[in-house]
């Protein structure tokens, strides 16, 4: 299931720990540790989290497409968003 979308101060992201255990695991191998962001919340930083376009990608081209092999999804991905981890 898709995570519902959190919107701070105009951030719209989702907090990764919140995620189901499986979309964890997952995330945790395909994607980039630079598309990962800290959010200061109250005073108190919270991090872990991805913005929403970050997630919503990768939902749809790596997650959803359970049917390829793990790592044709990871070579597929990290080509489709070049322009978001250089750029």
């Amino acid at each position: 299931m898709k995570a519902e979308i959190k919107i701070y101060k105009g951030i719209e992201y989702v907090l990764v720990s919140q995620l189901p255990a499986e979309q964890q695991t997952i995330i945790s191998q395909t994607i980039s540790k630079r598309l990962y962001i800290k959010i200061l919340i109250d005073g108190k930083i919270v991090g872990n989290c991805l913005q929403y376009k970050d997630y919503d990608f990768w939902y749809e081209n790596v997650y959803r497409q359970g049917d390829k092999p793990l790592q044709t999804r990871v070579l597929e991905t990290e080509k489709d968003t070049s322009a978001l981890v250089d750029g």
